[in-house]
């Protein structure tokens, strides 16, 4: 049972310390302090540091993971959808700026902005 500190945690993902003590604070990591007082993490944290970040991503509130973890093809799918999206806007940004085009594109962008955004 491999430990890692948050500084090496740091060092190969980039989530700061604080961030790690959020997520612990909410029940989402089971970091610990050892012998010297260092918060530490299991290895096999790093996967769900992996959720977590992705659920962000596809505008989940954090505070809406302590009562429902998502499975990991449940998040795939929330981010293939937001790709297609995506890509639907970008459709509409490449095609010439007829009045048409703009009025799907704001369309786009709003539920766009709707559906992930505004769930932060």
């Amino acid at each position: 049972m491999t430990l890692l500190t948050t500084g090496e945690v740091y060092k190969m993902t980039g989530l700061t310390e604080r961030s790690i003590r959020y997520y612990s604070n909410l029940n989402l990591l089971k970091a610990k302090k050892n012998d010297n007082g260092q918060l530490v993490l299991f290895k096999s944290d790093l996967e769900k540091i992996a959720q977590i970040l992705a659920v962000k991503i596809t505008g989940y509130k954090l505070k809406d993971l302590i009562d429902q973890q998502p499975s990991l093809t449940f998040i795939k799918s929330d981010m293939t959808q937001m790709i297609a999206d995506l890509e639907d806007i970008l459709f509409y940004f490449d095609l010439t700026g007829s009045e048409e085009n703009h009025l799907k594109n704001i369309k786009l962008l709003q539920n766009y902005n709707t559906r992930y955004l505004r769930k932060r």
